[in-house]
């Protein structure tokens, strides 16, 4: 555990060498406490896709990362399953300097991740925590109490001459009751997933970790993409190869360049390997592609991201032992990717 919580990149152990934060989490769960890990291929699969996960929310994305977090945990007590585990210790050493940046009132908007926070460093021995640096937050899961407003103290102008009438009290309209909001209820095919086919591909000018890509996704234009995959995919395997495109996103700028969709992509549990998620066979630019069980929804003109529609569904996307990419739902149910 303290190996973990202290984030180790690099272990010795038994004369084997272990780079990266998680495969150190796991050599060390499968040497002390193989339930860390999961006890079951769905579980391990989900822990595997939360470390990876924490792996790549930085400092700057440490808050998107605590509001998934809170989403996912709305009837949950634990990230994965019934109990602690890797995904949990290795999530909330990332967040950690997030939480102590939090005022009282902020971690109560966000409850489900501070009820989390809290259950998880008190799970851990005080010994474990002072050997990591890592100190106890006090958190209070009750609303902040609001300071009442006082009324401003009356003018001279305000009083009024003594026995001077007072003005009648105008009646207030009774102010007719809104209809309550509907509850969105969140499911995959409200992201728009299609087939795209890289048509070029360069480095991007500013950024030595990004692709920028033209993709035909059957429109009239070809949509620029921005991606993170200069590490991991050579620039010669990017070009003419068919991927699945999230074409849904709200645009956002990468290092002055416009991104128009996200290309989707599996990870291995170390974060050192990054590979597409192959379209269907037989389908070409532009076609739709959606999780078995979903075909009848529409997917969103665009995602709105208070509504964290793309970041409520990720945890759940995973490949199966035969590789192929799908969703698990609360159910553990796997629905592939068609």
């Amino acid at each position: 555990v303290d190996a973990v919580v202290d984030q180790l990149s690099r272990l010795d152990l038994d004369g084997q060498q272990v780079e990266g934060t998680n495969s150190v989490a796991q050599v060390l769960a499968a040497k002390y406490n193989s339930e860390l890990a999961g006890t079951t291929d769905a579980e391990q699969a989900e822990v595997s896709q939360w470390m990876t996960m924490s792996a790549r929310h930085g400092p700057a994305e440490r808050q998107v990362f605590a509001q998934t977090i809170n989403n996912h945990l709305a009837q949950r007590t634990f990230l994965v399953g019934e109990r602690l585990s890797l995904a949990d210790l290795v999530a909330f050493a990332n967040v950690h300097p997030y939480m102590a940046s939090l005022s009282s009132q902020k971690r109560f908007n966000v409850s489900h991740f501070s009820r989390w926070f809290d259950l998880i460093q008190h799970s851990l021995s005080a010994d474990a925590l002072a050997k990591t640096g890592i100190q106890l937050i006090e958190i209070d899961l009750n609303a902040p109490v609001q300071p009442k407003k006082q009324a401003p103290a009356a003018t001279a102008q305000d009083k009024k001459a003594a026995g001077e009438p007072k003005a009648a009290k105008k009646e207030k309209k009774e102010k007719k009751p809104q209809p309550a909001a509907k509850d969105v209820v969140i499911v995959p095919s409200m992201i728009d997933l299609r087939v795209g086919h890289i048509v070029e591909v360069a480095k991007h000018p500013d950024a030595d970790t990004l692709y920028v890509e033209k993709i035909d996704a059957g429109e009239d234009e070809l949509r620029t993409v921005v991606s993170g995959l200069v590490r991991f995919v050579p620039i010669e395997q990017m070009m003419n190869r068919d991927v699945v495109l999230v074409c849904n996103l709200k645009p956002a700028k990468m290092r002055n360049v416009m991104s128009y969709a996200m290309v989707l992509c599996a990870t291995s549990p170390d974060g050192a390997t990054v590979e597409f998620v192959e379209p269907p066979k037989g389908s070409k630019p532009g076609d739709r592609v959606y999780f078995e069980g979903f075909a009848d929804g529409a997917p969103e003109a665009q995602l709105k991201p208070k509504m964290k529609v793309f970041e409520t569904i990720q945890p759940g996307l995973f490949t199966n032992d035969a590789r192929e990419a799908g969703w698990f739902d609360a159910n553990k149910k796997f629905h592939k990717l068609l």
